[in-house]
């Protein structure tokens, strides 16, 4: 028997990613390979004197990370802590789990993130006021919140004559 449900983190392909000069490493999404429905889980590489992601927390998404290498600092809840092998940290749901990772070293840390898939999460990055909606991948401005009603105050122009 082939058992294609078995990876080694030493064997792993790994792609580049990068948002700008602050956010950069290596990823390898396996769940996404495997086509996972519910269970979302990738290793990554944050590289030295990178970010992992912009700072935020999500509605419906819990997320576990299990540190294999190096060392980093974990801002959460606008608090400070290193972290390093053999931590695992969770992140419930709300703003107490507002979370992001810097690896402040030389060296690359390395960790698996695992999490729920809910095609309804949304997440918050309470440093820039925005808001992820995951089922659209669409991104917005808190401050652009508009009044419920807004532009349906005569609803009669909606309906055909």
């Amino acid at each position: 028997m082939k058992f294609e449900n078995i990876y080694n983190v030493n064997d792993v392909e790994y792609e580049d990613w990068s948002l700008n000069d602050e956010y950069a490493g290596k990823t390898a999404e396996i769940a996404r390979q495997i086509g996972t429905t519910k269970l979302g889980f990738h290793i990554e590489i944050l590289s030295p004197k990178k970010y992992s992601c912009p700072y935020h927390y999500h509605e419906l998404e819990e997320e576990l990370f299990f540190v294999l290498e190096g060392e980093a600092t974990l801002r959460q809840n606008n608090n400070y802590r290193k972290i390093s092998k053999g931590d695992l940290i969770f992140f419930g749901l709300g703003e107490e789990y507002s979370h992001q990772f810097y690896n402040h070293t030389d060296e690359d840390f390395k960790f698996i993130a695992i999490s729920n898939l809910d095609k309804s999460d949304i997440a918050y990055y309470p440093d820039s006021g925005k808001v992820n909606i995951r089922r659209t991948r669409e991104i917005f401005k808190i401050d652009d919140k508009v009044p419920y009603i807004t532009d349906e105050e005569d609803p009669s122009k909606y309906w055909k004559k």
